[in-house]
């Protein structure tokens, strides 16, 4: 095995923790809120502390990242977000449990940054976008282990045991990254990078008058917001609206990320491959389309009162969602010179986490709490409150849809 693969297969493992870390919080945010007796603001402020925290030391991160040995400094945040899960098992208060996700943000911000980066180093451009699905293919298989494993561990053993199950793996994942070669910056970059002698605020403001970083950041923080909401507050939705226990609401979720994000991330990745020789802007078309066309078909989700076709539109509106994953993120990254790659890449996690998820699962808690105040249900509040996530989404697509035809600098 190629450096190069054993790297990409070392990151998609770390990418897998990553977001069973995220999703096992998901899972358990009924069982947990009882407990600690927390409302849903305060369960939704949880993501936001984590991402608050997150897309602030992500820039850092980046920063270093351009300069220093990037496989240790992965090492290192993956080996703390892991401890911090760990420790968020044994915590019995709220502030207690705001540090540990703190922490976790911390840890993860690390990897956010470099991982990209390090990828687009060790693979040339044109096979980029194919490298990404594999990669991207962890949020799914991820998301999904959160959610069923979180579900299950929390209904036999209780949520306690969840975070121990999410935390230790990652353990073992840093040890590994810490004895990588790291990949020479812009090795498979065509034409080298023009930029890399300039003084380094220089190059920075090139990114943000970088049209397709722009706009591929521009709908990320759109889609994030969308992916916040929806995903924190989905298996809640089924448990309240439908009576699904935890369990079988995380597993259930579970089922749907990992089927719907395999076939929706192969596909976007599948079809960029074909499309973007004879369309060079065929990632941010298919991009475009495919998340305008899912907001009517999560809207119909979130009206529904029947179970069965609730799990069908969140099936097609969840694969309509995860074509969008590869294409953009190739797109992102190749847009971005070698020499302040891992710096681009951390201020577009800074701006999608700030102005998306980081608020969106604390808006929907509040607009949930307070028509649940006005004599809703606990269920029809919550699917009322995510309407929130709509307009995000044909907004995504439209940046999109903006970008294509557009040089990548102005």
């Amino acid at each position: 095995m190629t450096a190069a693969r054993r790297l990409l297969l070392l990151l998609t493992g770390i990418n897998l923790v990553n977001y069973l870390d995220r999703y096992v919080v998901a899972a358990i945010l009924e069982p947990l809120g009882r407990e600690l007796h927390l409302s849903d603001a305060q369960l939704g402020r949880l993501t936001f502390v984590f991402i608050a925290v997150y897309m602030c030391a992500a820039p850092l991160f980046g920063y270093l990242a351009d300069r220093f040995h990037r496989p240790r400094l992965v090492a290192g945040g993956v080996a703390l977000w892991s401890l911090a899960t760990v420790g968020a098992a044994f915590v019995h208060s709220y502030p207690a449990l705001l540090v540990t996700r703190s922490l976790v943000g911390v840890g993860e911000a690390a990897y956010a940054s470099l991982g990209p980066a390090m990828l687009a180093d060790g693979f040339h451009e044109s096979d980029r976008a194919r490298t990404f699905t594999w990669f991207y293919l962890a949020i799914p298989v991820g998301s999904a282990f959160g959610y069923g494993l979180g579900g299950l561990v929390a209904g036999a053993w209780g949520w306690r045991a969840a975070f121990l199950v999410a935390g230790l793996p990652g353990l073992l994942l840093a040890l590994w990254m810490a004895f990588q070669l790291d990949p020479v910056r812009g090795a498979m970059d065509e034409g080298g990078d023009q930029e890399a002698g300039e003084p380094y605020l220089r190059r920075l403001g090139h990114v943000f008058r970088n049209r397709i970083w722009l706009a591929c950041t521009a709908s990320y923080v759109a889609y994030t917001f969308a992916m916040g909401g929806l995903s924190t507050w989905g298996p809640t939705l089924v448990q309240r609206r439908f009576g699904v226990s935890t369990a079988r609401a995380g597993l259930v979720f579970g089922a749907l990320a990992v089927v719907t994000g395999i076939l929706g991330t192969f596909l976007g990745g599948w079809l960029t491959d074909r499309w973007q020789k004879r369309w060079p802007d065929a990632g941010a078309g298919i991009s475009g389309l495919t998340l305008v066309a899912s907001a009517p078909v999560v809207a119909w989700a979130l009206a529904t009162g029947h179970l069965g076709t609730a799990y069908a539109l969140f099936f097609a509106g969840m694969f309509l969602l995860f074509v969008n994953t590869s294409p953009v993120n190739a797109l992102t990254v190749s847009s971005l010179p070698a020499s302040i790659r891992a710096t681009g890449v951390a201020v577009n996690v800074l701006l999608i986490h700030l102005l998306g998820d980081a608020i969106s699962p604390e808006l929907v808690g509040r607009r949930a709490d307070a028509l649940h105040a006005a004599g809703r249900s606990g269920g029809d509040a919550l699917a009322q409150a995510l309407t929130l996530v709509l307009p995000a989404i044909v907004l995504s697509g439209a940046f999109l849809w903006w970008a294509r035809h557009r040089p990548a600098k102005a």
